[in-house]
């Protein structure tokens, strides 16, 4: 490998962000495993226990999805008897059902258990500050 693929690549933030992604991707996929949804669905459905009544608009914007993927999102969540859609106007507001709220304890731990496992490759303070820096970077590129 030339010096300068070597030094493009490290410098590449499209290039480095998607490698961790795939990592931690990784390490979470094996953590909600045991709950029988994907690390994306779990944390939409931790937003809508946590803010019951979101409209899918709101969500769509705090997940950083498209509406359209939410849609297939929730469509899922909905067959699962996980959530519930209600239509309000214009407006369709999302709530957990009870189903959907008992499984706020399992995303709890596995969010967890992820937690632990990053933290110990990374390093506590690291995996807090990394965290915290990517959240400001989301939000700068997102224009906030």
């Amino acid at each position: 490998m030339s010096k300068l693929s070597k030094i493009s690549r490290e410098c590449c933030l499209y290039f480095t962000a998607n490698s961790f992604v795939r990592i931690i991707s990784e390490m979470a996929d094996e953590e909600f495993r045991f709950i029988g949804l994907a690390p994306s669905y779990a944390y939409l459905m931790l937003l809508v226990v946590d803010q019951p009544g979101s409209s899918q608009n709101e969500l769509s914007k705090k997940m950083n999805l498209k509406s359209s993927t939410l849609t297939r999102f929730f469509d899922k969540l909905v067959q699962r008897g996980l959530v519930e859609r209600i239509q309000n106007g214009r407006e369709i507001n999302i709530y957990a059902t009870d189903k959907g709220h008992k499984t706020r304890v399992l995303i709890d731990s596995a969010l967890n258990n992820l937690h632990k496992k990053y933290s110990l490759v990374l390093g506590e303070n690291f995996a807090t500050k990394l965290t915290a820096d990517i959240n400001k970077a989301t939000n700068f590129m997102n224009g906030e």
